[in-house]
């Protein structure tokens, strides 16, 4: 207890210097604070100890915070930095070489590509250096991690925008310039850490058949959650997971990895018991960690969940509480630019959030439901659904304000959204992994599984944009400040506090003869899910079967023209059944969108591809065609 007190005090005062940006006055009474928790206990030479130690450590987590910030002089490459509001022309081309340090990502027309300087010309000499590059360029030709280059082109400083330091967020980083469209070529390959290079490839590989297997956004949706994947989303969709608070589905980070972690014990705690669902969850959580890449982020994202996970298979719920603080304070000492992290305080808010009130919810909500049923017990699969319903309302009362202050609009159906969606995000996860993995064995068996995955992630897509066509899906709240995040934590934290002296009690009076019917009735058919899930089989069978027949085009001649944005791509399907590609667009992108609105989602194959002409909005998009679908004669 003693220890995860004073692991509290030291990330308090880590967040007064973040979030006061180093006000003394915030300080001092933070420390103040510190000191006299724990002379509320009877008052000995001991208390008075501890008393001290809490507020110098509070005031050593705020010193070493200020002390770690980016120096305002530039440093390495970032040295020939030109600010960004700078005389055009003014500044030379610099002359460097560097080494791709992370997984490429395609955006659109443009290709972003992080880079880590190692050599400068500096007259006619190489000159050792240092620093992250954040490069924008052309999408061909393509380039991996480990890839040494050699570059010319403007350095730039990057901006600071009036509601985002886009500057500071690419400094924690360790990004210092920003270039756009360089002249480059390549030197060398296998430059970058093995191990690294090795998973980067496995994820290539899995991603390939996943969009072999599937067609967008529905490929682009199971990448997101199987590989923490989210560039290749259409932009309309990362919108909607926005306006519904289920972006985290795509995003690794704590608050996707305990969310999945809580569902996991939940569903399978009913089957084999909490305490090894927990551990099975921990394993899990493990193998994920170290698929989608084992970036910082996704370290962090594991650690918090995996507290979460160790509390609730010791049953020591407190523990894990004490655990969080810890780990919190190991991370921010080893990096205490973490403190303004969002990932960072999306994770543990969110594993605090599963760890002092999901539990109490659960408890109450069992409380409440047990006295509308005449049932002794819940039915399993009842628990399962509660257990889904109390970690959703956790999560996103200690992450609303984080995202209400940092993009000033919150969802306003995040509940149900999530309660619709989450339990589809397992049975995705499987079937993608699955599909995946048969693709990289052999291209038909990721085919045939192919058809199993898409009818969960169609689901979800489908879900996702209905609520989001909600007129009150999600609101703004641009006066959202930092201070209103500490009152609303305040009163959270009374909440909690509340919710924990007042247990929940299972013997309160029994409801009405009508009620506990009704609630019997709905829990039946839970506890038979073995014949609910062949009905949900069949069903989708029949489903499938009927698109089938539907997505005959007939004997009619069909031309469409399809929207990519600036550019030009034509699908044209005669009478006979042939499929003819006129075209296709500034991206990849775009035309595979387009291509998956307009083609049967089992579909992969054109007959014809024609190209007028050679230039980017009319040829780029057929690169990825010509990787994703079968495709006769061009």
């Amino acid at each position: 207890m003693i220890l995860g007190y004073l692991a509290l005090c030291w990330l308090l005062g880590m967040a007064a210097a973040a979030f006061a940006e180093g006000s003394p006055w915030a300080i001092a009474a933070a420390a103040l604070l510190a000191a006299i928790a724990p002379l509320v206990a009877p008052r000995s030479a001991v208390a008075v100890l501890w008393a001290a130690l809490a507020a110098a450590l509070l005031v050593g987590g705020a010193w070493l915070y200020q002390s770690t910030l980016p120096s305002a002089e530039p440093q390495g490459i970032a040295t020939y930095n030109v600010e960004p509001d700078g005389e055009p022309g003014v500044q030379p081309d610099i002359h460097f070489r560097a080494v791709v340090s992370g997984e490429p990502d395609e955006r659109g027309s443009s290709l972003m590509l992080r880079l880590s300087a190692r050599e400068v010309l500096v007259g006619d000499r190489w000159q050792s250096t240092s620093g992250g590059i954040l490069m924008r360029g052309r999408l061909f030709p393509r380039y991996d991690y480990g890839d040494l280059l050699e570059l010319k082109g403007k350095l730039e400083t990057p901006p600071e925008f009036e509601d985002f330091n886009y500057r500071d967020y690419l400094a924690r980083q360790g990004i210092g310039s920003i270039i756009n469209y360089p002249r480059m070529s390549l030197l060398a390959t296998g430059e970058g850490n093995p191990v690294r290079a090795w998973i980067y490839d496995l994820r290539g590989e899995l991603s390939s058949a996943l969009e072999d297997a599937l067609p967008e956004p529905e490929a682009a949706l199971a990448q997101g959650i199987l590989l923490g994947r989210r560039a290749s989303l259409p932009d309309d969709l990362k919108e909607d997971l926005n306006d519904t608070n289920t972006s985290h589905l795509i995003a690794v980070s704590g608050y996707n990895v305990t969310l999945v972690a809580g569902l996991f014990i939940g569903a399978l705690a009913w089957l084999i018991g909490r305490r090894p669902a927990a551990w099975l969850a921990l394993l899990a959580i493990i193998a994920y960690s170290i698929l989608v890449g084992g970036q910082p982020s996704v370290q962090r994202a594991a650690i918090m969940g995996g507290l979460y996970i160790v509390g609730t298979a010791l049953g020591r719920q407190r523990g894990a509480l004490q655990g969080l603080a810890l780990a919190g304070a190991g991370m921010t000492a080893y990096d205490p630019l973490l403190m303004k992290d969002i990932s960072f305080q999306l994770s543990f808010a969110s594993a605090l959030g599963l760890i002092v009130f999901s539990p109490a919810l659960r408890a109450r909500i069992e409380a409440a439901l047990a006295r509308w049923s005449s049932d002794r017990e819940l039915a399993g699969p009842l628990r399962a659904v509660i257990e889904l319903l109390a970690v959703t309302l956790a999560a996103i009362a200690f992450t609303l304000p984080i995202i209400a202050v940092n993009f000033h609009r919150i969802s306003l159906i995040a509940i149900p959204a999530n309660l619709l969606t989450v339990p589809a995000f397992p049975v995705i996860m499987v079937t993608s992994a699955l599909t995946a993995v048969g693709g990289m064995i052999a291209s038909p068996i990721g085919t045939f599984l192919g058809w199993v995955t898409w009818a969960p992630v169609a689901y979800m897509v489908e879900v996702v944009r209905l609520l989001a066509d909600l007129p009150f899906a999600a609101a703004s709240v641009d006066g959202f400040t930092s201070a209103h995040a500490l009152a609303y934590y305040a009163a959270l934290a009374g909440i909690v506090w509340l919710t924990a002296r007042r247990p929940a009690k299972l013997t309160l009076p029994q409801a009405p003869t009508w009620a506990s019917d009704l609630l019997s009735g709905l829990t039946r058919p839970l506890a038979a899910l073995p014949a609910l899930g062949i009905a949900i089989v069949l069903g989708l069978a029949t489903v499938l079967v009927w698109l089938l027949i539907m997505g005959s085009p007939g004997d009619r001649l069909s031309v469409t023209f399809l929207d990519v944005g600036q550019g030009d791509a034509i699908l044209i399907r005669s009478p006979s059944g042939h499929k003819i590609l006129v075209d296709g667009g500034p991206n990849g992108e775009a035309i595979t969108a387009a291509l998956g609105r307009r083609l049967p989602f089992w579909d992969r194959h054109l007959h014809l591809v024609v190209l007028t002409h050679p230039d980017q909005d009319h040829l780029a998009g057929l690169v990825t065609v010509l990787e994703r679908y079968d495709v006769d004669q061009v």
